[in-house]
């Protein structure tokens, strides 16, 4: 292996790895955020019906497993039940998480500028570039103006928190 593809080996992987920290505190954080932004804005019942504003209530029916269901739709020909949305949902987050942490891995390994702000700005970038952009453009959930504001808010925190733990876990093992 050449020796600019070790130097960023080592990164890649540790961010792969600190992406599951990240993911898992990310989603143990959603529903307190879920219930705390609720209670400041509450959503009408048939906002928490949308995609991705309801994961207490629909876990069946936030971007991933939407995904995964059109995906077995139209590639498959077959749908899935509940339990195999929430299943494929949980692969599909993971595995996008830690091909996210790997790109951060190395992205801060280069550039250590960009850890700065706690990787706050990168869970907000994060949050930009999927639930605010992407999944709109695709048709998996409508542009985050036509959300409630509380599951905008829940999202966003989360995707922040995701973003911190991944810059704090890189720093604990880059020590």
């Amino acid at each position: 292996m050449a020796n600019s593809e070790t130097s960023l080996l080592r990164p890649a992987i540790q961010g792969a790895v600190v992406s599951l920290l990240a993911s898992a505190v990310k989603a143990k954080s959603e529903p307190p955020l879920q219930h705390f932004f609720e209670d400041l804005f509450p959503p009408t019942p048939a906002q928490k019906e949308l995609v991705g504003a309801d994961p207490a209530g629909h876990p069946d029916n936030m971007p991933p497993a939407v995904i995964a269901e059109k995906f077995a739709e139209t590639a498959l020909g077959t749908t899935l039940d509940k339990h195999q949305k929430l299943e494929a949902q949980q692969v599909i987050h993971y595995t996008f998480g830690m091909a996210l942490g790997a790109a951060y891995g190395i992205a801060t390994a280069r550039h250590p500028a960009l850890t700065k702000g706690l990787g706050i700005p990168a869970g907000l970038t994060l949050y930009a570039c999927t639930h605010a952009s992407t999944l709109p453009l695709l048709g998996i959930q409508k542009p985050f103006w036509r959300l409630p504001l509380s599951a905008v808010c829940w999202e966003a925190t989360s995707h922040v928190i995701f973003g911190a733990t991944m810059t704090l876990g890189l720093r604990l093992l880059r020590r």
